[in-house]
């Protein structure tokens, strides 16, 4: 018999890509307030709409902070460089804080006040079990220049 040797990934072991994690709690937080008939007053569309405009503004930001830094975005690829520009430099994780703008954006937009709901596990699974997996790896690929990145900005904000 054959060993079959598990190949090591380089990158972190996150429970799934964030953007699905994102369009599951969305999809789940629709159904709930289809579900509960949720409603809220009018006038929370244009804040909606705000928050939508900010998540995607900061992310296209973050995003063109990794291709100049020139690392993958995805992180189930691995990372080649610590990316401390653009919003990097006032947050560790703008694109999930981002994520976490839009859903609540179009929480407003929708007038789902159930979907607001699903912030709340989002919250926790990307702080857990996303951005811890993602600090530990890369702790150990880049050590001290991410441990002292860590001492300087703030995990979300």
């Amino acid at each position: 018999m054959d060993e079959i040797s598990e190949e090591v990934k380089d990158a972190p072991k996150i429970i799934m890509l964030p953007p699905v994690l994102v369009l599951l709690h969305i999809c789940a937080g629709l159904t709930l307030n289809w579900v509960f008939h949720g409603r809220m007053g009018h006038g929370w569309g244009w804040i909606g709409i705000c928050m939508l405009g900010a998540a995607f503004f900061i992310i296209k930001q973050a995003k063109d902070a990794f291709e100049e830094a020139g690392t993958n975005v995805p992180p189930n690829q691995p990372a080649l460089a610590i990316v401390t520009g653009g919003p990097f430099k006032y947050s560790r994780n703008p694109m999930y804080l981002s994520f976490m703008i839009g859903t609540a954006g179009l929480a407003l937009l929708a007038g789902a006040p159930w979907m607001l709901l699903v912030l709340f596990p989002l919250f926790y699974l990307l702080d857990q079990r996303v951005i811890v997996p993602e600090e530990e790896y890369l702790t150990a690929k880049f050590g001290a220049v991410y441990t002292d990145y860590k001492e300087t900005v703030r995990r979300w904000i």
